[in-house]
């Protein structure tokens, strides 16, 4: 990044020197047991950069008060901005110099570089996102930032970062795609989101990755006193993906929301790792998973409610539920909680199951082909995820999308 200030370049380093030092992760650990490193791309080197690149509609529906598209995570300025004063949507380094105040006192606070994923993509980002919402300020149309791959570059790494400051209200929009990529590619992906004191924040991360691509993704969201923040993640493509999303509840009274939906065919292999941490008393999670299988894929779902010492009141709930819907498709789910208060309501539960064959022969005998009505059963089940996403075009798209893998 040039021209980037003094401890930026000094992150990058201090990242760079991690890489090297930090122990090579095996798959032996507890926490990759189920997705090995290797997979997706966290040892060794990159792979090759292709020879040949395929393009991918970046075009989308709706208005938006600001785009950002990085091809192969190249850096690229925003478009449409029409944004209230104050409100701030730039590239990422180059917000490293125009507003290196406000990024300074956030970047890597939340996903830093003590571990070998996080020096990974503080190491090597190239391009990302950095919005800023002020005290007060309501971004009524949504932002969105496209991350696409060509195959030209093995190695695709972007990072975002949201703060919205106390009273804001703001919608954000990750939207990763590409088309089916000859050459392998391996993404890495780092959002950051602070939510200060009686801030709202709806933040969709939607990965439609073609194949050929491996993709670890990071969230993690910090929700201050009062402040709201809901987190829809959906997971429809790339060969092997593994999601990382974290709520910390900072404040009292906060209400912290971590939905997810997800939909793996063919030899397609997903993990989801789904942790909300209450720090602060009176504070509300909902963790909630669902997802669907067939053919010869493997989802995973881990989540963890964790409540510290000196968070009584603590209201917290993790659902995890699984359609598979042929022998030979494989669904792990892993619920858990650690309590460490006296006075909470937590609950947690995980379930996988096949299609009722009753539903199925109510259809049927109603003159539904097998194959429609087993798509109106799927997208009855996950329309419960579906329904928390506010943006019509988004949702529509979404259930097409389910549809076409049903196909």
């Amino acid at each position: 990044m040039a021209n980037a200030p003094s401890w930026a370049v000094e992150a990058r380093q201090t990242a760079t020197m991690n890489l090297d030092q930090l122990p090579i992760l095996t798959g032996e650990e507890e926490e990759w047991r189920f997705t090995p490193p290797a997979d997706l791309g966290l040892v060794g080197g990159p792979p090759a950069d292709g020879t040949t690149t395929q393009t991918t509609d970046t075009r989308t529906q709706g208005p938006r008060s600001a785009r950002l598209t990085f091809v192969d995570g190249l850096p690229a300025e925003p478009t449409d901005l029409e944004l209230p004063d104050g409100v701030i949507v730039a590239e990422l380094g180059q917000a490293l110099i125009d507003h290196e105040d406000l990024v300074r006192r956030h970047l890597y606070q939340l996903i830093g570089f003590e571990d070998r994923p996080g020096a990974l993509n503080a190491a090597h980002w190239q391009a990302g996102t950095f919005i800023y919402v002020p005290r007060g300020a309501h971004l009524t149309l949504p932002t969105e930032t496209f991350l696409t791959a060509t195959g030209a570059h093995g190695q695709v790494t972007a990072r975002t970062l949201v703060v919205v400051e106390e009273g804001g209200k703001a919608t954000v929009i990750d939207r990763y795609r590409s088309s089916d990529l000859a050459a392998p590619v391996t993404v890495s992906s780092a959002t950051e989101i602070v939510v200060a004191e009686g801030g709202e924040l709806e933040h969709l991360s939607l990965i439609e990755w073609g194949k050929g691509v491996r993709h670890h993704a990071r969230i993690t969201a910090s929700a201050g006193k009062d402040a709201r923040v809901r987190s829809v993640c959906v997971t429809l493509g790339g060969d092997v993906v593994r999601v990382e999303a974290t709520h910390i509840a900072r404040g009292s009274g906060s209400d912290s929301r971590a939905l997810g939906l997800f939909f793996a065919d063919d030899h397609q292999h997903f993990e989801h790792r789904v942790i909300a941490r209450h720090e602060a008393p009176r504070s509300y999670s909902n963790l909630l998973y669902k997802g669907a299988l067939k053919d010869k894929a493997h989802t995973v779902f881990f989540g963890n409610l964790v409540v510290p010492p000196g968070a009584p009141g603590t209201d917290a709930y993790q659902t995890n539920r699984n359609l598979v819907l042929n022998e030979g498709a494989r669904a792990d789910t892993i619920p858990f909680l650690e309590i460490e208060t006296a006075e909470v309501k937590c609950s947690h539960a995980g379930a996988v199951g096949r299609v009722d064959d009753e539903h199925l022969f109510y259809l049927r005998s109603r003159g539904v082909p097998e194959e429609t009505a087993k798509q109106l059963i799927v997208i009855g089940f996950l329309q419960e995820v579906l329904a928390h996403v506010e943006l019509d075009e988004v949702r529509q798209d979404l259930e097409h999308a389910v549809a076409r893998k049903l196909a």
